[in-house]
């Protein structure tokens, strides 16, 4: 009896070390937590660009102390939701955008481009706080919903831009008709923003008179743009407005546009399709290109190498239009083939550089180099790099080293759709 007394105190004494030692926490999935709602709930909210919603909620219970990651969702009828980000994840109490919340608005009305927007007013929305500890999903609770009585939304889907031709050939009218929709140039659906714009019309033939309009307001003298240039036009027209005289050459013609009520006269175009794309990128360089025919326009989006290379001058202007990256056709993948400076000043032969999608002072960069990347070889918070290699970007300021490159013919490959950047030296 003794012996086994002292076996069976043994055991216990192994189990409880075996619990002692056993601390991994258990993980408790909550059905539910709060989202609380706002005392502002029955107030009036118009959504605008740049507002944005407060809200808190209590943390879940997952049975242990976890950092979790909020987000929401949003509904008309609580049954089809639309999924937004926090503007704070790891914080319980946190805002969304009123821009992603109009976004969403569009979404669950089935509104797909501006054409389709109707302004419902206000109406009520309903909202739920969705918690998680990882983007996997673990630990994935859903909150109860609130709602937001009184909620006023407006067209925010990203969709191209789009100016219009009045003329002869169209309709000279300021109200937007159903005949005017047809003649809009639009931008790339690849490039929204751009204010490129473009469009294919057949043109009859002694109707080749037109200028541009960006709105039709009612007014005959705002948003109106023509000829930057007089091609020895004729007399004054009966609205104040000159019609300028141009012709194509080898089926193509180019020219500036400024804001001016005067037209383009094509007097001896034989009727047809013609190609019009109309660059208001540059405020103060607006160009026209109409070519003969249909075709095919290619819209270039650029990124700019922005460092060492260009004598680390201020990103502004046209100070590294010699560093562009071209991606020809807005598929997401930017190219540049450079000579690098035989040195780099004080840096020797070592090239700094980041990239940015608009030169706008010394703001952060669209691509920088990734410092918490655990494969990135990190010197004085700058990423040194290897040609040939794809290094992760993220937004910021820190720069991509490249020691050797001084000298060099360098290509470098930057693909926006996967924030990578890969150096190659050719030479």
């Amino acid at each position: 009896m003794k012996k086994l007394s002292i076996f069976l105190s043994a055991l216990a004494i192994m189990g409880l070390a075996a619990c002692n030692d056993d601390k991994t926490p258990v993980l408790n999935v909550p059905d539910s937590f709060t989202l609380n709602t706002p005392p502002t709930a029955e107030q009036y909210y118009e959504l605008t660009p740049g507002g944005t919603i407060a809200l808190t909620c209590s943390q879940p219970d997952y049975g242990f102390v976890a950092t979790a990651s909020y987000s929401v969702e949003i509904s008309l009828d609580k049954e089809t939701t639309y999924a937004i980000a926090s503007n704070e994840p790891n914080l319980a109490s946190f805002t969304i955008n009123d821009e992603d919340v109009a976004t969403g608005l569009c979404v669950l009305r089935g509104i797909e481009n501006p054409d389709d927007w109707t302004d419902p007013g206000y109406q009520p929305l309903y909202i739920r706080a969705i918690a998680q500890l990882n983007n996997d999903g673990l630990g994935l609770v859903k909150s109860n919903w609130i709602e937001l009585q009184h909620v006023k939304g407006y067209f925010a889907i990203p969709s191209p831009g789009y100016i219009y031709l009045v003329g002869s050939c169209s309709e000279w009218n300021m109200t937007e008709t159903e005949t005017l929709k047809q003649w809009r140039l639009y931008e790339s659906d690849k490039a929204i923003g751009s204010k490129i714009y473009s469009g294919v019309f057949n043109v009859p033939a002694g109707q080749a008179l037109f200028r541009f309009y960006t709105e039709l307001d009612g007014d005959w003298d705002t948003f109106s743009y023509g000829p930057c240039n007089n091609h020895g036009g004729d007399a004054v027209s009966s609205d104040g407005a000159y019609n300028i005289a141009c012709a194509f050459t080898d089926g193509l013609f180019e020219d500036g546009i400024k804001a001016t009520k005067d037209n383009f006269n094509f007097a001896t175009w034989a009727g047809g399709e013609m190609t019009i794309v109309v660059d208001m990128s540059d405020e103060n360089n607006m160009t026209v290109t109409i070519t003969e025919g249909a075709h095919e326009v290619v819209v270039s989006n650029y990124a700019y190498m922005v460092g060492n290379n260009g004598g680390w001058a201020t990103p502004e202007g046209d100070a590294y239009d010699d560093w562009k990256l071209v991606d020809e056709g807005a598929t997401g993948v930017y190219t540049g083939t450079f000579d690098m400076p035989a040195d780099f000043g004080g840096d020797g032969d070592v090239l700094y550089c980041r990239f940015y999608s608009a030169l706008a002072g010394w703001t952060d960069a669209q691509w920088a180099a990734d410092t918490n990347d655990p494969t990135a070889t990190v010197d004085g918070g700058n990423v040194v790099v290897d040609p040939g290699i794809s290094y992760p970007t993220v937004v910021g300021q820190a720069c991509f080293k490249m020691p050797g490159a001084a000298g060099h013919n360098i290509t470098v490959t930057l693909d926006a759709n996967n924030n990578a950047v890969t150096f190659t030296i050719n030479d």
